[in-house]
This record gives structure tokens, sequence and C-alpha cells, in this order.
């Protein structure tokens, strides 16, 4: 069945990279200076970490239809972009894009009879896109060889963005004054939690130098103390 709309391609930045709301159908490529081959634009901030040739993509739309290909697919630090390069269900489908914080129930699936693929559900960018209306879902399926060097960065990468976002998340409810709602609270820790954020009083700040040739401790018996003057003693510290 095929889509009630066409698909989109999304904006650029005047750079030329990619915008930081990329959508899911068809996101901008561009040919890579070396080889010539057709690679996803990169973000500001992103890091490619591997390819992977040999590959089926299928993707089962919200609204209806499906999209299917053949070719490779992409690992960056912020997403994963297939790219139709050997074969399309239609024309207009070249490419799909999986952003990684978007991506839901990642599933690594080792049937008995078949290839070993990835499926999962993404968020879409753009609810009047080609994806809106609900969760598409989608898989990878690995066509020859294993998946030893893939799945560890994989997953590797989803943990280090699963903790970002807890990151941010416990910044915002402290920021918004809800941290105990995501904060445990141990009755035995004294520990007092900001549910409003310090603010100083008018002429309240208070600035002390610090003179770090002046010593820390007493001098050790019998060693002429720093900042002696002539033949006099001198010493900054109180002995108890």
């Amino acid at each position: 069945k095929p889509l009630a709309e066409p698909l989109l391609t999304p904006a650029r930045t005047p750079s030329g990279r990619a915008c930081e709301s990329p959508m899911a159908v068809n996101p901008t490529l561009a040919h890579d200076g070396a080889s010539g081959a057709l690679f996803p634009l990169p973000m500001s901030g992103e890091t490619f970490l591997l390819k992977r040739d040999g590959i089926d993509f299928e993707s089962i739309l919200p609204r209806g239809g499906k999209l299917w290909g053949r070719g490779c697919f992409f690992l960056s630090t912020k997403r994963i972009v297939f790219v139709a390069s050997d074969r399309a269900c239609r024309q207009d489908f070249k490419s799909f894009e999986i952003p990684l914080p978007r991506l839901l129930s990642p599933k690594f699936n080792q049937p008995i009879f078949g290839a070993n693929y990835l499926s999962g559900k993404v968020q879409p960018v753009d609810e009047a896109g080609p994806c809106g209306g609900g969760l598409p879902t989608w898989s990878l399926t690995f066509n020859s060889g294993g998946c030893g060097t893939f799945l560890p960065l994989f997953f590797q990468q989803m943990a280090e963005l699963q903790e970002q976002a807890e990151q941010q998340s416990l910044a915002t409810a402290a920021a918004e004054g809800r941290l105990n709602q995501v904060a445990f609270v141990d009755p035995s820790d004294p520990s007092v939690l900001y549910l409003s954020q310090p603010t100083a009083a008018p002429g309240s700040t208070q600035e002390t130098p610090f003179v770090s040739e002046v010593p820390s401790a007493p001098p050790a018996e019998g060693a002429a103390p720093q900042g002696a003057v002539g033949g006099g003693n001198r010493s900054d510290c109180t002995t108890m």
C-alpha cells in the first residue's frame, strides 16, 4: 500500500549540516569525499562509529504501508541511518533514520531459521510526516557475518545516552523544585535536599584572598619560617 503523502527531505543548516530535528524518512545524504559512496550528512557534534553492509531494512508505518530496502546502515553517537544503496521498495525511498534518544524497545533477535536481526520502535520527530500517527516498527537484518563488533558498541552508546538523560532529568528536577520526587530519601541520612535554589542576599557576598606563600602548618622545629625578615622570628600560624 503506497504512502498517502510524499516523503519529505529534512532541512539543512546554512553550513550544510543536517538540522538537529531530523526526519525519520530520507534524512539528508552526501557523497563521501574519499570513497564517493553515499553516507548521512553529519549533524553538529555527531561522530560516526561504524558502517555495516549487507543489510535488509523493513519498517511498518502507523498510517499503513511498509518501507523495505537493501543496503547498509551507519551507527553514530546520535542515530542509526539505513541507506538503501542496493534496492528499495519505491523510487523515492532512499534512507531511514532512527535517532537513538527516540529508539524504543531495541531487541536483538536470533531466530532458529533465518538471519539475526535488530528490531524496535521509534518515536516520530514530526507527527505530520510519513512516520507520524503512532510508533513505526523497524528491523535491520544482518544477511552476512556476525554482530560481535556492532552489538557491544550499540548497547554501550545506548547506555551512555540513558545516563546522560538521567543526569539531565536530575538537573531539571532540581531546577524545578521536584528533587524530592526523583531522589531516594534515606531517613537516616541528614542530607538536606534543595527544593528551591538558594539566592544571595544583596551585599552579602564574601571574597577572601588566599596567599599561597603563607605556610598552612607550623614550620618544622628548627627550620626558618617562610617570610622571615632579618633575624627575627615570624610565624603566620598559631600552635595549639
